[in-house]
């Protein structure tokens, strides 16, 4: 079995979807899905339970009543790349340029009252 790309917690972007309207979405993994069918595909895909991470965002299931959207669902992992960095992997370098950002943001925000 090859490496999952993606675990719980991971934010993620959708990408080679079969449905155009999924590509590009932003979405948390929330639990593992294990192995299920998926239309398209002979052999069972891991999946994972996403809920949509981006105000206004939907993921889109073909179901028997044609396409419906939801804000979460399951996604298989070969339709997913992570975004956050993984684990052990330099952490308290990204909370360092956070704060750059907010203390940048913040200064903007002052100089503009004035």
């Amino acid at each position: 079995m090859s490496k999952l790309n993606c675990s719980v917690g991971d934010l993620a972007i959708t990408v080679n979807c079969k449905i155009p309207e999924n590509l590009g979405n932003i979405v948390r993994i929330v639990s593992s899905g294990g192995f299920q069918e998926w239309q398209g595909y002979s052999e069972l895909l891991y999946t994972w339970n996403v809920e949509v991470a981006t105000e206004g965002g939907a993921l889109f299931y073909e179901c028997d009543a044609g396409i419906e959207s939801f804000t979460s669902g399951p996604a298989p992992d070969i339709y997913l790349r992570r975004l956050t960095p993984p684990q052990g992997y330099l952490l308290e370098e990204f909370s360092e340029s956070e704060q750059l950002q907010m203390e940048l943001y913040e200064q903007d925000y002052l100089e503009g009252v004035e």
